[in-house]
């Protein structure tokens, strides 16, 4: 089973070199879109022996919608049975080693889920109150698929990262994503303020509010914690 991983990345310098290190453990070969990078991605990127396709794309817009399609054609060309697609500061936990093959084998499934837990404030703790909370118990990111003529993305500036035109059923991975994304607290604000500049009608204001902060220590595997997790909001 041949897996292609995909990723668009602008300025991802503080997260390349982990995500590309765990990706080159799974995939068999990644594609990369870069949107103008102004830091060294573009240099770490090309440090990988797995990245085999990388795309500097300086454009004057913002828009991640075209920009997944571009990468997702870019995983395609390579023929793969499925694909992988990741932002730069997403990792898999470590036993992905060991639950990918069986997840590939299988002929049931034609998707595969992950719960994510979004890191805060360094590499130790994730986020666990209020919408941190929910969107971990309660929202699943898919993000593996057997590869379909008819995978594509919404044409959505922001975000968007919810493949559509899958065939067949999708399942939950018992492997979590770890989120690094608000792990630095300058970067956090520094998304803060490109999402409302993108955006100015939505509601960013919990990317830096920390009301309520409640932070789980990561200490390996987290389904369990996840799912301990869902029962205490459904209680």
């Amino acid at each position: 089973m041949k897996l292609t991983a995909g990723i668009r990345v602008k300025d991802g310098e503080l997260w390349a070199e982990e995500c590309l290190t765990a990706l080159s453990r799974i995939a068999d070969e990644i594609c990369i879109l870069d949107d103008g990078s102004t830091d060294r991605t573009m240099e770490i990127c090309r440090s990988f022996e797995r990245v085999t396709h990388l795309l500097r794309w300086e454009k004057s817009f913002f828009h991640e919608g075209i920009d997944r399609n571009v990468v997702l054609a870019m995983v395609k060309h390579t023929e793969p049975d499925w694909l992988l697609m990741l932002d730069i500061d997403e990792v898999f936990e470590d036993h992905i080693v060991d639950e990918l093959p069986g997840m590939l084998a299988q002929d049931e499934f034609v998707a595969w889920g992950f719960h994510m837990l979004h890191f805060w404030r360094g590499k130790t703790h994730f986020r666990v109150d209020g919408t941190w909370g929910r969107e971990t118990t309660g929202h699943i990111h898919p993000r593996l698929f057997r590869n379909q003529p008819s995978l594509h993305f919404p044409p959505q500036r922001i975000h968007g990262a919810h493949i559509l035109g899958l065939e067949g059923r999708a399942a939950l991975s018992p492997v979590c994503i770890k989120h690094y994304g608000y792990s630095f607290p300058d970067e956090v604000r520094r998304k803060y303020q490109r999402y409302r500049r993108v955006d100015p009608e939505g509601d960013y204001e919990h990317l830096i509010d920390e009301r309520g902060l409640a932070l789980v220590e990561y200490e390996g595997p987290a389904a369990q914690v996840v799912e301990a997790l869902s029962k205490l909001c459904a209680s």
